[in-house]
């Protein structure tokens, strides 16, 4: 029999002991979860879902951006072991441009300078591989709840799964589940980006039957109808597409609509709006997009794609001034660029899009709750003014990000609890054993 729901919570069963619990099986959490394990620490992911991957998997956007700038490769670590695991299974390519297309040779041993295109199946697959060897226990088709939280530590989370509700206990967390709803839940402090700075809300589409793909032949006739005035949704004034590893496919961007991530009810009502605008857009594309005449609907996304909703107050916050003015970073765990304002409601540039050549490193702290001192967060639920989210929201960003929050955590878990025990330099030591890339590279001339 199943435990109900509305008992009280010291009556639950438990269901396991962790050192780290990783929240979220996102790009983020999958990292963090990978770091933590290879450290030795007994690790659990949790995921509503039924498998990994996040955005790049339910959502139908298996684009692994963010690895390369400025012509050198700023994510490494576990990110750059995902992709080459994926490279050697046949599922992934470096996206070449300006065909933004697939390369037709495997990636190998190059540095990962450009965008990565993979498959949502291999991902799947790939990341089950990456935490299985990292000895991580995976439990998914699992919601969480709430948490158990007493004198400014979190001492397990409330789940409910296919068996019903329970408590997983843990030394420290990682907060990988996108909107901070772990520190959300058990009361902590957070900062909800506002409808207007939280950028659009997406439903990705894929589409096959697409000859001939060519992005900048296909953005400038999307250019001139926009200029003209005779697309669907005038507020997309961008093209945004790339054709994918099986032949005749590409992924299409092109939905959008405004809202908070934060309810239930917002959300229904953008997918519902979303899924119209998907239809509407096919049919479009087929019109006006040379290359699309013949183009068919493969798949969506399971849900909407949010790009921002809520992050956690941080014992450091990264704010517009520090990147505006390249504040120094003392204690890099991982980097990201210097532009933001993306994805806009009205347009794809925001009014206050701001872009500043060069790497900003990303500051351990802004990772730390401080709210909870065993709690750390990865990828976009870090500490940050919402309007920068764009430095750092790319996937194998928030790859390396989750990777300095597992590694953090497993560290935490093995000194008692408390993160900030810790010390920069330990995790610094460990993550540059795993790979990671914490120094901004020399521009090339």
């Amino acid at each position: 029999m199943a435990t109900p729901l509305f008992q009280p919570a010291s009556t639950w069963p438990v269901f396991g002991r962790y050192d780290v619990i990783v929240v979220g099986a996102g790009p983020g959490g999958i990292c963090a979860a990978a770091a933590a394990g290879r450290l030795g620490a007994r690790t659990l992911i949790v995921e509503k879902y039924g498998f990994p991957g996040g955005v790049a998997t339910m959502a139908c956007c298996p684009y692994l951006m963010g690895f390369g700038a400025h012509g050198q490769q700023i994510a490494g670590g576990i990110a750059d072991d995902l992709v080459r695991e994926m490279d050697r299974m046949g599922h992934a390519r470096m996206i070449a441009d300006p065909a933004h297309a697939p390369e037709d040779a495997p990636i190998g041993d190059r540095p990962l300078r450009a965008n990565v295109i993979v498959t949502i199946e291999g991902l799947r697959v790939a990341a089950n591989r990456l935490l299985e060897r990292a000895g991580v226990e995976r439990l998914y088709y699992t919601s969480c709840l709430g948490a158990v939280a007493e004198n400014g530590a979190i001492r397990a989370i409330a789940v409910d799964g296919v068996e019903g509700p329970g408590l997983l206990h843990a030394t420290t967390f990682v907060d990988a589940s996108g909107d901070a709803q772990l520190v959300w839940r058990a009361g902590g402090a957070t900062r909800e980006a506002p409808v207007e700075d939280s950028m659009t809300k997406t439903i990705l589409f894929r589409v096959g039957g697409v000859k001939n793909y060519y992005r900048p032949d296909m953005a400038k006739v999307f250019d001139q109808l926009v200029a003209e005035g005779n697309v669907p949704y005038p507020e997309q004034d961008r093209f945004m597409g790339m054709a994918m590893l099986n032949p005749g496919e590409a992924q299409i961007n092109f939905t959008l609509t405004a809202g908070s991530a934060l309810t239930s009810r917002a959300l229904t009502r953008m997918d519902g709006e979303l899924r119209e605008q998907v239809l509407v857009t096919v049919e479009w594309f087929r019109a006006h997009i040379p290359g699309f005449e013949a183009c068919f609907l493969v798949d969506t996304g399971v849900g909407v794609g949010v790009r921002a909703g809520r992050n956690i107050v941080g014992l450091e916050t990264i704010t517009m001034a520090d990147v505006d003015t390249d504040t120094p970073v003392a204690e890099p765990v991982a980097l990201g660029t210097r532009g933001y304002g993306g994805h806009s409601l009205k347009g794809f540039v925001a009014p206050w899009a701001k872009s500043h050549p060069g790497i900003r490193p990303i500051p351990w702290r802004a990772l730390l709750s401080a709210s909870f001192r065993n709690v750390a967060a990865a990828g976009r639920a870090i500490s940050c003014e919402p309007r920068v989210l764009d430095t750092f929201r790319l996937m194998a960003r928030c790859m390396t990000i989750g990777q300095a929050a597992g590694v953090s955590a497993a560290l935490g878990a093995q000194a008692g609890g408390n993160l900030v025990d810790v010390g920069y330099p330990a995790v610094r030591d460990a993550l540059l054993a795993q790979g990671a890339i914490l120094a901004a590279p020399v521009e090339r001339v």
